[in-house]
Parts: C-alpha cells; sequence; structure tokens
C-alpha cells in the first residue's frame, strides 16, 4: 500500500466536537493522528446518535465518524505530570490542534509561545466560537448561534414563517475544514522557512463562508436573498424549484433564453405523450422566457403543470432522464439514496471498517479524494478510550510500567 502524503508528520488533537474533523482530515492523509482525551473520555463522545440507540462512551457514531484513523490516548492536562507528559508529546509533533476557550492552555502554562518554545516547528490551529480576538472572543457558542450569526439560517425556511437550520450540526464541520486548510497553508509556509505558525479559526467566519453565494447574488443581481422555500426569486417574480415526485423530491431548474437546452422542449413531450400538458405550454418557446423578467402568473401556472406530471414519477426514473436529455434535475437525496448511488459506487467511496469489541461492522464515507502518487484510505476504527496509552507512552515515550499504573492510579491517564 502506498503511503499517505503526511505519514512522515504527527498530529496532536485537543479538540472536542468543535475541531475533530480537522484533525481527522490529516488522518485521512497519512499522518500519525493521536486524539488525547481527559481520563474521562472526550465530551463528543456523550453526542449520539449511538449504536443500537442505547447512549455509552464507546458506541457513540458521531465519534466514530469523525476519530477513525486516529489513536487514542487519555491525559489529564490540569495535572503537573499531565502537563510534564503533553510537552514530551509536543517535541515529537508537527501539529497540534486545539479548541479549549481562548486563554485556556496559556493559563495552563501551554499556550503556543510556551509551546512554540519547545518545537519551533508545532503548528497549533486553534478553534474557537469567535476566534482568538475580538470584542467576542469570550462569548460561548453554538451550532445553532454560528449558523444564525452566519446568516444562512436568515435564508433558510418558508417566507413569513420561522427562520430554519440544517439539523445536524454544520458550524463545527465547515470550522474543521477550515482548520485543516490552515494549518497546511501554514505546513507550507514551514517547508520554506522551517518555522511554525499559530492558526486562529473562527467557528462564526467559516460558517459565513457557507453562506457566500448571497454575496454573489448581490453582486450580479442587487438581490439580497430571503428564506424563499421551495420558491427562489427570479428577477420580479418567483419560480418553484422543489417538487414532489413518488419518492420524494426533485429539484427542477428552468432556464429559458440563452441558456434553454433540448431538455426543457422534451419535457414538455413527454407531458403530452402522458396527457399531462396544458394547451398554454404545447410548442412553447423556451428560447423566449426571460426568467427575470416574466409575470408570476407564468411560474404559477408553470408549477400547477409540473407538480401533477412530476408527482408519479421516482427520484431515479426523473434523474436518469434528466441526464439523457440535458434538463437541469437533480433528486433531493438522502442517505439511502446515497448508499446507491451508481457514481459512488463506481469510485468505491463506501467503506467497511470492522469494529470488533462491538462484534460489527459499519460502512463509512470513504478517501475524500484520490491521488496517483500517495494514498487516502480509511486504516482503522475510532479509538477506544485510552487504548493507545501503553503504546504511546511505555513503548514511545519510555515511560516504565510501574509509572503508568502510578499515573493511572492517580487520575493523569
Amino acid at each position: 500500500m502506498q503511503e499517505g502524503s503526511l505519514s512522515p508528520y504527527r498530529v496532536l488533537d485537543l479538540t472536542d466536537e468543535n475541531g475533530l474533523l480537522g484533525a481527522r482530515i490529516l488522518a485521512d492523509l497519512g499522518a500519525d493522528t493521536i486524539v488525547i482525551e481527559p481520563p474521562g473520555g472526550n465530551h463528543a463522545r456523550r453526542l449520539g446518535p449511538f449504536y443500537h440507540d442505547i447512549p455509552h462512551l464507546e458506541k457513540s457514531l458521531f465519534w466514530f465518524a469523525l476519530n477513525t484513523n486516529k489513536r487514542g490516548i487519555t491525559l489529564d492536562l490540569k495535572t503537573a505530570d499531565g502537563r510534564d507528559i503533553f510537552t514530551k508529546l509536543v517535541k515529537t509533533a508537527d501539529f497540534l490542534f486545539e479548541s479549549y476557550p481562548p486563554g485556556y492552555l496559556k493559563k495552563l502554562g501551554l499556550g503556543y509561545d510556551t509551546l512554540s518554545k519547545i518545537n519551533p516547528s508545532l503548528i497549533m490551529t486553534s478553534i474557537t466560537p469567535f476566534g482568538q480576538t475580538g470584542p467576542w472572543r469570550n462569548y460561548k457558542g453554538s451550532d445553532l448561534v454560528e449558523m444564525a450569526l452566519g446568516g444562512l439560517v436568515y435564508i433558510s425556511g418558508e417566507p413569513g414563517l420561522q427562520p430554519l437550520r440544517i439539523p445536524v450540526p454544520q458550524a463545527l464541520f465547515h470550522a474543521g475544514s477550515w482548520a485543516a486548510v490552515g494549518a497546511m497553508m501554514a505546513f507550507s509556509g514551514r517547508q520554506a522557512d522551517g518555522e511554525g505558525q499559530h492558526v486562529d479559526v473562527s467557528m462564526l467566519e467559516a460558517a459565513a463562508w457557507s453562506n457566500y453565494s448571497a454575496a454573489e447574488w448581490w453582486s450580479y443581481s442587487k438581490l439580497n436573498l430571503k428564506r424563499e422555500g421551495t420558491w427562489r426569486q427570479q428577477g420580479l417574480s418567483r419560480m418553484r424549484l422543489i417538487f414532489d415526485c413518488q419518492d420524494g423530491y426533485v429539484l427542477l431548474f428552468l432556464l429559458g433564453g440563452t441558456m434553454a437546452t433540448t431538455g426543457e422542449y422534451k419535457l414538455v413531450e413527454w407531458m403530452e405523450a402522458e396527457g399531462k400538458c396544458p394547451d398554454w405550454l404545447k410548442g412553447f418557446d423556451w428560447s423566449k422566457l426571460d426568467v427575470a423578467g416574466v409575470e408570476q402568473r407564468f411560474f404559477d401556472n408553470l408549477s400547477d403543470a409540473l407538480a401533477p406530471f412530476l408527482l408519479d414519477k421516482t427520484k431515479k426514473q426523473l434523474f436518469d432522464w434528466a441526464m439523457e436529455n440535458e434538463l437541469f434535475l437533480a433528486p433531493v437525496s438522502d442517505a439511502g439514496d446515497l448508499l446507491g448511488n451508481p457514481q459512488l459506487k463506481s469510485r468505491e467511496f463506501w467503506v467497511k471498517l470492522e469494529h470488533p469489541e462491538l462484534g460489527d461492522a459499519f460502512t463509512y464515507p470513504g478517501p475524500f479524494v484520490k491521488m496517483s502518487r500517495t494514498s487516502v484510505t480509511l486504516r482503522r476504527r475510532a479509538p477506544l478510550i485510552g487504548e493507545h496509552n501503553n503504546e504511546v507512552y511505555r513503548d514511545e515515550l519510555g515511560i516504565p510500567a510501574g509509572k503508568l499504573i502510578d499515573l493511572k492510579q492517580a487520575g493523569v491517564i
């Protein structure tokens, strides 16, 4: 098997749920990534869903998903022995990810200024709700807070009703991915001068970037996006985009004008063949449709014509037809759709990992990229609490077995 592009390097992961993805990405690229938990386990282990819906520190699917390819040790940084062991680990590391409140590690004597003297090439990445500086630096945050302040909640939902957030937390994933990008940018700089850096990631700023298209809308149409629900503002009027079908929903965008495709004309022919096309739509010239200037009545009539036609067809039937006929249509996929997606199957995207402690195996999303000279693979399941204590402390740091027993009894590891 090829080595990963980061196989020669080590990552220390001190994050909770807000930063675990960043270190996971570097782990997928081959880095020896060690997640360091308090002796009682990381807070993220308490987040569901859980295996067989039974809450348990070793059965969190959330934990499983964000910690594959990592080794795991326990260590209490609030103790003098814990801090001493941690500095020894820092000497061996290339990257450090942490998500404590600003200044917390500095109070423990483990801030970047101190750690960079121990290891000048260390790249330390801090993930917090609002960053290390600014008037909000000490405020607490949550996914709802970050996504709302980032603007995406404001434009999600039906007009006239309450704003909505995506049910599965998103801000922490945006922040984790930006943390990985920032760390790799600092790593690129280190390749040139040998010096480490402190990377400061704000979850709010990461969430705001997820809403970048709103700024684009203003730049070319002077339109501030608002909640549109299943319809979308197109110039003077609103066009329906989401339609019910037999087994869920599809998104259909009829472009018209210079962007009109043969698919739009063939869609009308298909409707005619089934006797579901109103007379006004037969022979319609899509090339003359100005979606920015058309009256609302046109879009209302178009929705009334399309809705019953699409309702008795499946997502797959509609998508396959759209691909063959160049129609701008896509299924609204759920997890089952993605597991059966032929493109993802062909790419061997889904990977099974054994969980011998549970006597089971789970299907995971696989490599996020394929590279010709280095591998990106799922090598191991997420670690159990303290699973690699002996491997790291005894075999790699040379701490005697008797000392490790004392440390465990004292609650240090």
